[in-house]
Order: structure tokens, then sequence, then C-alpha cells
């Protein structure tokens, strides 16, 4: 373990700078604004302090001894190190610079928090943001082991014990090709899709679980012979005429959906509840802290959307 004296004060190493730098105590004191006699009072206790002399006094000069000048460059070089680390702090609490790391789901990180970096980049250019694709149950996981400031997704069981607060709730409704005629049908109905080829999720994403657990799914909503991993995927099968799909409003607002139509399923009502996820009694850096305020924004201007609403 590092040895550093319970005396030893940054004033002390200050006036030890400056009497090296002036090589003499009069100019010192008047720089450090001090009286010469509280100057040497403070060598004196640092050369206690470390044992050794540091400086050779004659009556009209003060020299550092050899020892004086290698311990010199070591504080000067810790003064450094201690200004970039204030220095370093002060940006990050102007939010000129600072890392936010984030997991989120697909549809998350596409439809809330790519729109919001743009404005982000233009007002603080040194904030670096990384962004992770990952499952309901990863993402807790990230969250958890401190990968991430902060994760955007479903609850999971994984996630437990950490800090949810609920941002948006959107309901599941069909995405198919804009000829559908279930499209326009004045209700919608689960049932109503028991004679379509379905494209379905994969059984690890929250999507296929809350469809899962769902009353009155038709089996080949429960049992689709096609599951693919993300949003974006399913959208191209559904263009290709695979199938039609069920989806929350918000992977709605994706940008990979493109032409293709989005009805809410008026029953059963099936609704997502998308989660700010943080770790307990961890506050947010400055920079995290502007991107998740920009988020909510985003959420806000999202809302007015058919079949979502700000938690």
């Amino acid at each position: 373990m590092p040895v550093f004296p319970n005396n030893l004060s940054l004033r002390q190493l200050r006036a030890f700078d400056e009497v090296a730098r002036q090589g003499a105590f009069a100019p010192a004191a008047r720089e450090l604004c001090l009286t010469q006699s509280a100057l040497s009072e403070s060598i004196r206790q640092l050369e206690e302090a470390v044992g050794m002399r540091l400086f050779d006094r004659t009556t009209r000069t003060v020299g550092l001894t050899s020892a004086g000048q290698a311990f010199l460059q070591d504080v000067r070089q810790a003064f450094e190190t201690l200004e970039q680390g204030v220095q370093h702090l002060s940006d990050l609490a102007a939010l000129r610079r600072g890392k936010v790391r984030i997991a989120a789901a697909p549809s998350v990180l596409a439809v809330l928090l790519l729109p919001v970096l743009p404005q982000l980049r233009a007002q603080h250019p040194g904030i670096e943001v990384e962004l992770t694709e990952d499952s309901a149950e990863g993402i807790a996981q990230r969250v958890h082991d401190g990968r991430v400031d902060f994760g955007v997704g479903a609850a999971h069981p994984a996630g437990a014990e950490l800090l949810t607060q609920p941002l948006l709730s959107d309901r599941m409704g069909l995405v198919a090709c804009a000829d559908e005629p279930l499209l326009h049908r004045p209700t919608l109905h689960a049932a109503d899709l028991a004679h379509l080829p379905f494209v379905g999720l994969t059984t690890d994403t929250a999507i296929s679980q809350l469809l899962a657990a769902a009353p009155g799914m038709p089996a080949n909503v429960l049992q689709t012979p096609l599951r693919v991993s993300n949003p974006a995927l399913l959208f191209d099968a559904v263009r290709q005429g695979l199938g039609v799909s069920l989806i929350p409003a918000l992977t709605a607002q994706h940008p990979a959906r493109g032409a293709l139509g989005f009805r809410v399923l008026d029953t059963p009502q099936i609704v997502r509840r998308t989660l700010l996820i943080q770790r307990p009694r961890r506050a947010l850096s400055p920079a995290a802290q502007l991107l998740c305020n920009a988020l909510r924004q985003q959420v806000l201007q999202l809302a007015q959307q058919p079949g979502m609403v700000q938690d």
C-alpha cells in the first residue's frame, strides 16, 4: 500500500513548489499571500513529515538539496495530474465531454435513442455515446454488472433488484402489406389472423413472450414456422409475402417498416411497458442524465401516435 503521511498537506506542497520556483522565501510568500514566517513553518513541517531536508539555506539564497530536486519533479507531476483530474470533472459537469453507454431493445434504439443524437452531438460534441442492442435479460444483466449507464427495455426477472421507471406503454397491432384487408376492418381481433401465415420473433424476445402469455392467440401465432431475431428482419419477411405479424406500436415506428401498414389490435389488448433501468443508489453522470432527459422528450412526442401512452 502507498505510504502518504497524514500530516502532509497540499498547502505544504504548494509552498515547497513556490519556494523552489522563486529561490527565496520572501517572493514566494508574496506570491502565496502568506507571511514569511507562515511559509517557513510550512516548509519545516513538510521536511519533518518526509524525514529529510529539502532546501539548503544561506543568509541570501535557498537551494534545493538533491532529495529536494527529485521530490520537486514528483510534486509537479502530481500537481499536473491533479489539475487534469479537476479539469476532467469540470468538463463533465459542463457536459463538454463524457461517455454514455446504453443497452436497449432494437426498436428502442431506432425509434427513441437514435433520433435524439443529432441535436445532442450538435450541442455537446465531446460526449461519446455507445449503444448496444440486447434482449430484456441481456439489458438487465448489463445494467446489473455496470457495463452500461442505464438500460431501456421490458422488465425481466434478472433485473429484479434494479431500479426501474416507466417510460412508455404501447399496444400490440398487426403489421402487414398495405393491401391486407384486415388493416381496414372496423375492429381487429387476434382470431382474425388464424387463416394467415405468421412471422414471429424469436422466443427470447419480450414481444414473443407477451404474445405467448396473451389470451385467445390463434395456433399459427404461437407455433409459427418462421421466427426472426429483430424487427428489421421481420419487416423484410412481411414485405416478401411470408406472412403478417403482431408488433408493439413503438416497434411500428421503426424506419425499416417502410410502407407496411399497421393497425392496433382491439382484442385482446396486449400492452408492453418500456422501462428505464438503472442500478439502485447510483446517480447518473451529467452526460448520461442529459441523454436520459432527451429520451423522455422523445417519448413525449411519440406518445401522440396510435397505441402509445407515456407512463
